[in-house]
């Protein structure tokens, strides 16, 4: 497989036993450059995740760029996911862990994803007495999703593909009897969730 993305990126750093590595290359040039970001993160912080450098550890906020948010979950890189540098090169390619896994960005995706020193949930107490399922809201509610259920993770990914990510803000329009389905509205769109994907979400009431 070749490593290098442009002229002025270097290769990354070979691979140990253990580690999940996965590489991903610059953008598609020439796309319609819009900023995409969780509401919470608007009023934080962020800088491009090519000016960090070694050892240090930030917070995925966002993607400049059409189609952004679908780009960082695909690469696993989920808005309120922390990540570790473990190798910054001087043409601005970048590789993070996460956990075991090993991911290598190209310059020009680098240049691309937002980052911050924070977390998105920053200055907001988690408050365990406001936690609750996702069914159990009244209708008309408000409530944040805070994590993922982990008995329930095998539901994880197809959540993660309906932009339900942790930090990430709803509104209870419709509960039908027994909690399934339940109808809620994120960012203007309209999501109807069988009762074990809302199960596999652990949320708090706003």
């Amino acid at each position: 497989m070749d490593w290098k993305v442009n002229d002025n990126s270097d290769p990354p750093p070979r691979r140990r036993k253990g580690w999940k590595f996965t590489f991903f290359g610059d953008s598609n040039e020439g796309e319609k450059e819009n900023t995409e970001l969780p509401e919470t993160s608007k009023n934080s912080e962020h800088y491009p995740l090519s000016q960090t450098h070694v050892g240090q550890s930030v917070w995925i906020v966002g993607f400049v760029g059409h189609g952004g948010m679908n780009r960082l979950l695909g690469m696993g890189l989920t808005p309120g996911t922390q990540v570790k540098v473990v190798s910054a090169q001087p043409g601005g390619s970048v590789l993070v862990a996460i956990q075991d896994n090993r991911i290598g960005v190209g310059a020009g995706m680098a240049q691309k994803i937002l980052v911050s020193n924070e977390p998105l949930s920053q200055g907001k107490t988690m408050n365990t007495e406001t936690q609750t399922l996702l069914r159990e809201m009244p209708k008309g509610s408000k409530g944040r999703v805070v994590a993922y259920n982990q008995v329930k993770r095998g539901y994880k990914k197809k959540l993660l593909s309906m932009g339900m990510t942790p930090g990430v803000e709803f509104s209870i329009i419709r509960v039908a009897p027994l909690g399934d389905p339940v109808e809620i509205l994120v960012r203007d769109f309209h999501l109807s969730l069988r009762k074990d994907e809302a199960d596999a979400l652990v949320v708090e009431k706003l």
